[in-house]
């Protein structure tokens, strides 16, 4: 039987530590190489440290995030207007499966092992993301501050996620969602 690509491997591994992470809070790189049905010299030989699983996890994350909306948004079908959008980024950023590793990404990026290296990254993707949103802003608001709004819209997701991972019952997250997509264009 022949061994699994790296690419396989990389992935086996990628899953396993997303698995894990949503189970759970602390994980040891043994627990990914076991749950991945792989030795510790195979994780090892990808993967140095938690950091560096983070860092592609990351980078999975805010791919798919960014194909997602691309996708919708260019969607010549589709009514993707401005409170469409909106509507759009807010239910993508604060219900995604992936908020928990979200949240762990934040966590990491402040306080885990390389959490310049993390920071730094996430840094970028959040840069990335922003020109995105701003972009499309501009196409559907031209003459609208973009960059603000953009970010606005980031800094809101990033909060809606933290409630409704809170589970908190004082905020109808759902209402809110409503509520700025109706009143976002009074912004621009």
């Amino acid at each position: 039987m022949a061994a699994p690509k790296n690419d396989n491997v990389k992935q086996q591994l990628l899953d396993a530590a997303t698995e894990l992470f949503q189970e759970q809070h602390d994980v040891s790189l043994a627990e990914i190489a076991k749950r991945a049905n792989v030795s510790k010299g195979t994780l090892f030989y990808h993967y140095r440290s938690k950091a560096e699983i983070y860092l592609d996890l990351g980078e999975r994350y805010w791919s798919r995030l960014s194909e997602d909306l691309l996708t919708w948004v260019d969607n010549r079908e589709k009514d993707t207007s401005l409170p469409r959008l909106v509507r759009y980024t807010f239910i993508r950023g604060a219900f995604d499966e992936s908020g928990q590793l979200r949240l762990r990404l934040f966590v990491e990026s402040i306080a885990g092992e390389e959490e310049s290296l993390i920071r730094e990254r996430l840094n970028e993707q959040y840069a990335h993301f922003k020109n995105i949103l701003k972009s499309r802003i501009l196409e559907r608001a031209p003459g609208a501050d973009g960059e603000q709004l953009a970010w606005l819209l980031l800094t809101l997701v990033d909060g809606l996620m933290v409630q409704s991972t809170m589970q908190n019952e004082s905020m109808d997250v759902n209402a809110f969602i409503e509520w700025m997509a109706k009143n976002f264009q009074k912004l621009t």
